[in-house]
């Protein structure tokens, strides 16, 4: 409407003495010289962003989730285990290793410590304090004195031990014995079927 107004104005107040390319330009103004009037280009208004749908993993059919395990359920995943199998007189022996040194012994759930000679306490380098602190015991040849020693390491079939309590007695009457000092360390011994499972 104002620019009516000012073309208007101009030909009413100095229309003999415009010049042609004024009056194209009035006409221009007014929209009659074939040309549109320019427009405002409208903007669409942009949609808000739509959350996106996390696809959801959806359980096969035929399959049950389970519930973790009890802690007393039998099971062999995660744990280290070895086998011992039984003699023919149903003893459980087997090549150990003492501060990563070879031995020989014989598993016994019925001895208190693991028990060693004292040429296999030589061979390993463990020397007891004979003056010192003993312990008494009754074998089948009568009393006998044993003196405690603490062992760095016992190994057997990836099963491994640190800081072992055991004894070294005074004679080689019972050899190697591997009680339940080492034994209560791991996490089961069960017979199966004539063979003997420790678990780590």
């Amino acid at each position: 409407m104002l620019r009516f107004a000012v073309v208007f104005a101009v030909l009413c107040c100095g229309f003999a003495f415009i010049t042609e390319d004024e009056v194209r330009l009035a006409l221009h103004l007014m929209g009659v010289d074939g040309s549109a009037p320019a427009q405002k280009q409208a903007v669409a208004p942009v949609a808000p962003p739509q959350p996106v749908a996390t696809a959801q993993a959806s359980q096969p059919q035929g399959l049950q989730v389970l519930r973790p395990l009890a802690q007393d359920a039998p099971s062999d995943i995660g744990f280290r285990q070895a086998r011992i199998a039984a003699d023919g007189g149903g003893q459980y022996s087997a090549d150990f290793f003492i501060n990563g040194v070879p031995v020989r012994g014989l598993i016994d759930t019925g001895a208190t410590f693991m028990s060693l000679t004292p040429s296999t306490a030589q061979r390993l380098g463990v020397t007891p304090n004979r003056s010192g602190p003993h312990y008494q015991m009754r074998t089948a040849n009568g009393l006998a004195y044993a003196w405690p020693v603490r062992l760095a390491s016992v190994s057997f079939q990836g099963l491994y031990v640190k800081d072992v309590d055991a004894i070294v007695g005074e004679d080689e009457v019972g050899g190697n014995l591997f009680g339940e000092s080492f034994l209560k360390r791991l996490l089961s011994v069960q017979q199966e079927s004539g063979t003997l499972v420790l678990k780590q």
